[in-house]
């Protein structure tokens, strides 16, 4: 090598370019089809080539429960329940927030995490993807009352176009648009045809003289009864779109309500019915409500937004819609038929509780029922998630429970019976007394979901305002190592310096003919890697292990391949192990990074030849359509750091990794725009078709701003020998010229991307 090092620049640079330009078997031919070729598309200036970006992660906990010393927090690429794939795991407490980067796909627009402690608390927030991402994990349930906070409170003070109080034997009709106050007091019957009645002291009557009316068709009516108000209604109906509202503070009892076609009822105080209550349209509650009789939703347009609490004394009977995010106690029966139903708080039914062709969704809901809980068939079915619970005395299933998110709960204290093929699936711990089934068995429970006695419970849900009984298993998780990070949460339960796995997994492309430029099959190195990034419980990172596989090698020349740590220097490494290096050029220090490196080099083989297993007798590897198909070695470099550090200072997978250019160890083709090592020679920038400019930080593109090598979060599907990248996936052409921002998934196995007669 010394004797080349002598040769003066520009005669070195014509003979390795004359060289290594003749490397492959034979010149590129044009690629067919409509796509044009990579030299041809016009790309924004300063494109970075990136498919994955790094986003910033602040995770935090504010919770009255009492947690262990830290919780896990897991980050998905989608739903956990619904095949999303862990991005990164680590450490949170209530003064301990989580920060860290993590790399990935620039495709994504959401990512899910998830929360699980052994104390029982759990949850998932959804965010939307920006640089910095900001989660805070919150207690559900909560103060299940709003009692109204959020909302103005009028009253008689302003407003009032008309004063009226008084008893009086003949009916008030409002029908001029005016507003009509009750200051003090009133008796007598009202209609309100046109306008507004607002109640600020005591409206009382009997019969006819207690009859209130509100509504006329295509008119604006009004019932408004103030916080500082006393009503007892002898009859109140609300008819076509009048609104009736009964403010915090606020009492109303009313002898029978009717809330007609789409009229809506909505009430922040104390408002008893004393009859049977059977509204056909929308009823809010928000404070405390109380029906002396049958509740029956009515019509298709049925509708109950409970965030209160809610008392019906006798039956319910649930048609079209319901939402609760307070407390509903029935002291009788409850029926939901042909109805969907969100639970998101606490359900007590004295009763029973029949499901009849409903969508019934659990979302952290509890629901007690003192009798039997029933799913009837057709196309009833119930979910449980994150933590959702259901505690009744017995459980017939004719239809499906499944469970979701994190891990659900059903207690049976008395009889459990499948009357058919139906399952209790997904994330859902089942418990009877005793572990024993009246009819069905264990294959009645699918996808994960357990079944067991009372003694050998493991879940755990805690109690909270929504959930008075929670769950708690008769043995806590230990903490073997004393991390502060539970066994059930510790991917190293007996290493007190590592608690979670952290893997990221991808391919980099190379073409290797730079400075010239190649035929852009992007196919001269594919590199799959597969990275654990090994964090301790304080979200700093120990070990770095990445795996190396050669996918395909279309090229005649003998490359090498490594990384770079940009931000950690060699002395912050305390080994290297795992690399395959049979050559000399290489020199490594004793911690086994490279020596004369300003910052942390690891070198994983010096010679792809040495890790691949050729099965003919082609220069190339995997990439000529029709040859016998090679294997590769595993390369499995571990790097230990000497002190832990936080992955802002380590990076993020694939980190800057780069290709040894035929064994001459001073030529290193980097992905766009990345910085190259202390021991890459600067005097090939600028040459032949290389338009780096290091003072500006532009490194390794083409004056048309084109690339040496792409890195992909997938395992790729690279074109076979002289396809064009653009000839093979339909949209790669697109995403280039749009500097990203069109088919960012462009890589993906998609109806239309791909031409897969040039995809090897």
């Amino acid at each position: 090598m010394k004797s080349v090092r002598n040769l003066s620049t520009g005669l070195l640079l014509s003979l390795i370019i004359f060289f290594t330009g003749c490397k492959k078997d034979f010149d590129p031919q044009p690629s067919p089809g409509k796509n044009p070729k990579m030299t041809d598309l016009t790309v924004p200036y300063g494109f970075d080539w990136k498919t994955t970006r790094t986003v910033t992660l602040n995770i935090s906990l504010d919770i009255s429960s009492s947690l262990s010393t830290y919780s896990r927090v897991t980050v998905y690429d989608k739903e956990p329940f619904n095949g999303g794939k862990a991005i990164f795991s680590g450490s949170v407490a209530k003064s301990f927030p989580m920060i860290a980067k993590i790399s990935i796909p620039t495709a994504y627009t959401q990512l899910f995490f998830q929360l699980s402690s052994t104390s029982g608390f759990g949850q998932i927030i959804t965010a939307n993807v920006s640089d910095n991402i900001q989660v805070t994990f919150t207690e559900p349930g909560g103060g299940s009352r709003l009692k109204g906070t959020d909302v103005v409170e009028p009253d008689c003070n302003t407003g009032c176009d008309v004063t009226i109080s008084g008893i009086h034997a003949t009916k008030l009709t409002i029908n001029d648009g005016k507003t009509y106050c009750v200051t003090t007091s009133y008796s007598g019957e009202i209609e309100v045809e046109e306008g507004t009645l607002k109640i600020c002291g005591t409206y009382s009557g009997t019969g006819n003289d207690g009859k209130i009316t509100v509504g006329k068709n295509g008119k604006t009516t009004e019932l408004i009864i103030t916080s500082t108000a006393q009503a007892n209604i002898s009859t109140l109906e609300l008819k076509y779109q009048a609104t009736a509202t009964v403010y915090s503070n606020a009492t109303a009892t009313i002898g029978l309500a009717v809330v007609n076609q789409d009229a809506v009822f909505t009430n922040y105080g104390a408002t008893t019915i004393n009859s049977n209550f059977t509204p056909d349209n929308l009823v809010q509650n928000f404070g405390d409500m109380t029906v002396n009789g049958q509740y029956n939703m009515n019509g298709s347009s049925g509708n109950l937004i409970n965030s209160g609490y809610l008392l019906i004394n006798s039956h319910w009977n649930v048609i079209n819609e319901a939402t609760n995010n307070g407390t509903i106690e029935v002291m009788g029966d409850m029926n939901c038929n042909n109805a969907v139903f969100l639970n998101a708080c606490a359900l007590i039914v004295h009763g029973f509780f029949h499901l009849n062709n409903t969508e019934f969704t659990n979302e952290t809901g509890y629901i007690k029922c003192y009798d039997e809980t029933k799913i009837q068939g057709g196309q009833s079915f119930m979910k449980l998630r994150n933590q959702s619970e259901i505690s009744t005395k017995h459980l017939t299933l004719n239809a499906d429970i499944i469970g979701e998110g994190t891990w659900n709960e059903i207690l049976v204290t008395h009889d459990l019976r499948f009357n058919g093929p139906n399952v209790i699936t997904g994330n859902i711990e089942t418990a009877q007394t005793n572990g024993v089934l009246v009819n069905g068995t264990l294959a009645n429970f699918t996808n994960g979901a357990t079944f067991v006695s009372f003694a050998n419970i493991t879940n755990t849900i805690p109690t909270s305002a929504c959930n008075p009984e929670g769950v708690t298993p008769p043995t806590p998780c230990p903490d073997s190592d004393g991390d502060g990070v539970t066994d059930c949460d510790d991917d190293y339960p007996y290493d007190p310096d590592r608690a979670y796995n952290n893997y990221t997994t991808g391919t980099a492309v190379y073409e290797d003919l730079w400075p010239a430029k190649g035929d852009y099959d992007m196919n001269d190195l594919v590199m799959y890697y597969k990275y654990n990034v090994v964090t301790n419980a304080q979200n700093k990172v120990v070990d770095v292990i990445s795996k190396f596989y050669i996918l395909a090698a279309g090229a005649g020349q003998r490359n090498g391949f490594g990384f770079q740590f940009d931000n950690v220097t060699p002395g912050q490494i305390a080994s290297v192990t795992g690399y395959d290096l049979t050559g000399s050029y290489i020199d490594l220090s004793a911690n086994g990074t490279e020596n004369n490196q300003a910052k942390a080099v690891v070198i994983a083989f010096d010679n792809h030849d040495n890790v691949i297993n050729r099965v003919d007798a082609s220069t190339f590897f995997n990439t000529l359509a029709g040859h016998p198909e090679g294997t590769a070695d595993t390369v499995t470099v571990t790097v230990h750091l000497t002190s832990p550090l936080t992955t802002t200072v380590v990076g993020t997978p694939p980190f800057n990794p780069f290709l040894i250019k035929d064994r001459i160890r001073e030529m290193e083709i980097h992905l766009p725009d990345y910085i190259p090592t202390s021991l890459a020679s600067p005097a090939y920038f600028g040459t032949n078709d290389d338009n780096s400019i290091p003072a500006s930080g532009r490194y390794y593109k083409t004056s048309t701003e084109l690339p040496w090598a792409i890195n992909l979060p997938v395992t790729f599907d690279y074109p076979v020998e002289y396809a064009d990248i653009t000839t093979a996936y339909n949209h790669f052409a697109e995403w280039a010229q749009s500097g990203g921002s069109s088919y960012p998934d462009w890589y993906l196995d998609l109806p239309g991307y791909r031409n897969n007669s040039n995809i090897y």
